[in-house]
């Protein structure tokens, strides 16, 4: 579970991707869902089948209260094999580890600022500082985590930077050392072109030049620690590169994957990528409210939920009705051959049932269930004043 504790970060990065309802603002998600309390937090890793969790933002330590609270309470009710580790910068002080250490935190990834490192200033050399002040948050980070690395982006051109970090932090040594593919967003997009980096194709938001930063970086890494090692190959870090399309198709549809399994009702299909899909009966609202007021009638008495009942449909089971919004909710194969008996026997589906619209949705597990594609079987015909409009016309 990826728990995002907050949104407020105390720097300007250039390449950041945060969202605009994320960040700069102190919220919590636990993946895709918004949360204000720590049950919810435990009950969102249930659904997900969750193995640990990676607590990210903003930057976590300016809540450190807050992520050490949420960090104890996953932990103790997961249990000490619940793998946690966490995103931050170089502000982490010994009080923060301390802190996350007695919270129960596996393993800490550094960010330093990849813009002091590709820094032309003569006058001041911040790559050096960036550097030094990167091996000395490290090296503290040892005595108390258990587990610790860097994870950075891979921008493009900075393979020579991206190089000597690996250099300097596999002298510590530290764990490993992750590069992600550069990826654009909403809210970094126009700053990334600003910096001439362009996008790699139309279909996705990988930006161009990045894999091929990190893959060189690495190999220049290895061949400058075999060269002055007198005594023989000695690279003791794990490095990896992460591209875009393992987290968003692999990782991601994992997390969707599971979830779907979690809540989905028995008349929700689930899909390869981790999407749900339904069929939906909907009545207009008005006409319900009418006849709910006259007669006592409601949605559970209608012509098409008593079909189902005649055809014994469970309700809950087999079909599950919204009054609220006055829908009726299905399987989808379920409806798709309901509309096709309709059509093949010739029933005048309106005279039948009543006025009503009947499609196939599919949507995301999320609390929001994001639609993403919506069927249309039977679709309410307008009603149209053409007198009207013929009048307006002239």
């Amino acid at each position: 579970m990826v728990l995002f504790i907050t949104g407020l970060c105390n720097r300007k990065c250039y390449y950041c991707p945060l969202s605009e309802n994320r960040k700069n603002k102190d919220v919590i998600y636990a993946n895709e869902r918004k949360i204000s309390g720590i049950d919810e937090a435990i009950d969102e890793a249930k659904i997900c089948g969750s193995k640990g969790v990676g607590i990210t933002g903003g930057n976590p330590i300016l809540k450190i209260d807050r992520t050490c609270e949420y960090l104890k309470a996953l932990k103790d009710h997961f249990g000490k094999d619940f793998h946690a580790h966490l995103y931050t910068t170089l502000e982490i002080t010994e009080e923060h580890l301390q802190k996350l250490k007695e919270a129960g935190l596996d393993e800490i990834r550094l960010h330093p600022r990849m813009e002091n490192l590709k820094n032309q200033d003569k006058k001041e050399d911040k790559k050096e500082v960036e550097l030094n002040k990167l091996v000395e948050k490290l090296t503290l980070c040892k005595k108390y985590i258990k587990k610790v690395g860097v994870e950075i982006p891979a921008i493009p051109n900075m393979d020579d930077e991206i190089s000597l970090i690996i250099q300097k932090i596999n002298e510590i040594p530290v764990d490993f050392i992750n590069l992600n593919e550069l990826e654009y967003s909403e809210t970094n997009y126009t700053n990334l072109l600003e910096k001439g980096f362009n996008e790699k194709n139309d279909y996705s938001s990988r930006m161009q030049g990045s894999q091929e930063t990190a893959l060189n970086a690495i190999n220049l890494a290895k061949k400058h620690i075999i060269a002055n090692n007198k005594e023989g190959y000695n690279l003791a870090i794990k490095m990896h590169y992460c591209p875009s399309t393992l987290k968003d198709s692999v990782q991601m549809k994992n997390r969707l994957i599971n979830r779907a399994k979690n809540v989905a009702k028995e008349y929700e299909l689930i899909t390869d990528e981790g999407l749900l899909i339904k069929g939906i009966v909907k009545y207009d609202e008005l006409i319900v409210a009418e006849k709910s007021t006259e007669d006592s009638n409601n949605l559970e008495n209608n012509p098409f939920v008593q079909f189902l009942k005649y055809n014994e449909l469970e309700l809950g089971i087999d079909y599950e009705i919204n009054t609220c919004k006055s829908e009726i909710y299905l399987n989808p194969i379920l409806l798709e051959e309901i509309i096709e008996y309709i059509k093949e026997n010739n029933i005048e589906a309106e005279k039948e049932f009543g006025e009503f619209r009947a499609y196939i949705s599919e949507y995301y597990p999320t609390v929001d269930k994001l639609e993403v594609q919506r069927t249309p079987l039977i679709t309410k015909k307008p009603k149209l004043n053409l007198k009207l409009r013929k009048k307006n016309l002239k």
